[in-house]
C-alpha cells in the first residue's frame, strides 16, 4: 500500500465538509483508495475503492476488526490514465460521492460519531494534481 496523501481534521470532517481530490491513475493501475479514518483507533468510517480491473467501486467500513458488507457501485465514469475529480461530502445521514460533477453514489454512514473522522488518506495506484477539504455552509 501506497501512501500519497494523509491530513489530520482534529475537528471531525463530517457532517458538513468536502474532501475534492483531483488526479490521474497510471496506464497499469488496478486501483486506488480514499479512506475516511477515526481518531485512537483502526476504524474506517468509509472506504472508497475504485477497482478499474473490475469497473466498479467498492465501498465499505472496517469497524471492530472486520470489514462489513461491501456495497458496489457499477457506474465508474473513468479508466486508468484519464484524469479525475472526486468530491465526497457528507451530511447527517450518508456520504455522497461525486465524479466530476456528477453524483454516482451515495453510502449510509456506519460511525454514528462522526466526529471521530479525524483523518482522510489516498493510497495506492493515483498521481495527485490536488486535495481540497472544505467546510461547506449550509443555509
Amino acid at each position: 500500500m501506497a501512501l500519497r496523501f494523509e491530513a489530520s481534521c482534529p475537528d471531525g470532517l463530517c457532517p458538513g465538509w468536502s474532501i475534492i481530490v483531483k488526479g490521474q491513475s497510471s496506464s497499469q493501475a488496478n486501483k486506488f483508495e480514499i479512506n475516511f479514518l477515526c481518531d485512537q483507533d483502526d476504524r474506517i468510517a468509509f472506504h472508497f475503492n475504485p477497482r478499474f480491473t473490475e469497473s466498479d467501486i467498492v465501498c465499505n467500513s472496517f469497524l471492530t476488526n472486520r470489514w462489513g458488507q461491501e456495497e458496489r457501485c457499477s457506474n465508474l465514469p473513468f479508466g486508468t490514465n484519464e484524469p479525475f475529480q472526486i468530491e465526497i461530502d457528507s451530511d447527517d445521514d450518508n456520504f455522497h460521492v461525486y465524479i466530476d460533477e456528477t453524483k454516482i453514489m451515495q453510502y449510509k454512514h456506519r460511525v454514528k460519531d462522526l466526529k471521530t473522522i479525524t483523518k482522510v488518506q489516498v493510497v495506492n495506484d493515483i498521481n495527485i494534481s490536488s486535495v481540497e477539504i472544505i467546510k461547506k455552509h449550509f443555509f
